[in-house]
C-alpha cells in the first residue's frame, strides 16, 4: 500500500499542474483511493477523467515516481503482469486507451513534481509501432518487488515526439499554445 499513500500524497501536485494547463477544469478520478477500480481503468489504462470548462474530457492515465528514479529519466511502460505465474497476463502496453498519459518524478520532499511530461498516447503508440516495437526503444526489466511485473524502461527524451506539454513549459505557456 506504499504506492497508494505515495499517490495519495502527489495527487494535488498532479491537480495544479492539470489547472494550469486546462484552466477552470474539473478532475475526476476513477480510482477511488486506489482500492476499487473503475472499469475503465482496469480495462482500459485510464485513470481519470480531465472535464474541461465547456463539458469535454480527456482521459487520462498516471504515474508518478519517486525522486531517487529520476536519476533514470526513463518512461517505465508495463508489459505483463505476474510474470512466471499461473496469473500472468498482459499487462498496462496491451490495454491503454486512455487519450494523455502524465508521467512524472516527484521532488525529494514529495510536495510537488520536479520533472514531469505529458504525452499524446495515440503518437506514442505510433512512435513505438513506428521503432519496430517496444523492444527496439526500450529495455525490458522484471519487477522483483511490486506484482512480479515486466515493464520497459524507455529513455524519456526518445519520446519527445509525442509530449503535449512538460514541465519545462508550464511557466510560460498555457494549453491552448501547447497543445
Amino acid at each position: 500500500m506504499a504506492t497508494v499513500k505515495f499517490q495519495q500524497k502527489m495527487k494535488p501536485a498532479a491537480l495544479r499542474i492539470y489547472a494550469k494547463l486546462f484552466p477552470g477544469c474539473v478532475v475526476q478520478d476513477l480510482r477511488e483511493n486506489g482500492v476499487r477500480v473503475h472499469i475503465l481503468d482496469k480495462e482500459f489504462g485510464i485513470d481519470s477523467l480531465i472535464v474541461l470548462e465547456d463539458g469535454q474530457w480527456l482521459s487520462i492515465q498516471e504515474k508518478y515516481r519517486n525522486n531517487d528514479a529520476i536519476r533514470y529519466l526513463d518512461f517505465t511502460q508495463e508489459y505483463k503482469n505476474a510474470v512466471g505465474t499461473p496469473q500472468e497476463s498482459n499487462g498496462e502496453w496491451f490495454k491503454l486507451g486512455a487519450q494523455v498519459y502524465f508521467y512524472g518524478w516527484a521532488n525529494k520532499q514529495e510536495t510537488d513534481f520536479e520533472k514531469w511530461v505529458l504525452l499524446d498516447i495515440p503518437k506514442y503508440k505510433l512512435l513505438i509501432e513506428k521503432a519496430g516495437g517496444l523492444d527496439k526503444i526500450g529495455v525490458l526489466r522484471q519487477n522483483k518487488v511490486h506484482g512480479k511485473a515486466s515493464f520497459y524502461a524507455i529513455p524519456i527524451k526518445k519520446l519527445s515526439q509525442a509530449f503535449l506539454a512538460t514541465y519545462k513549459a508550464t511557466n510560460s505557456l498555457t494549453a491552448k499554445t501547447i497543445i
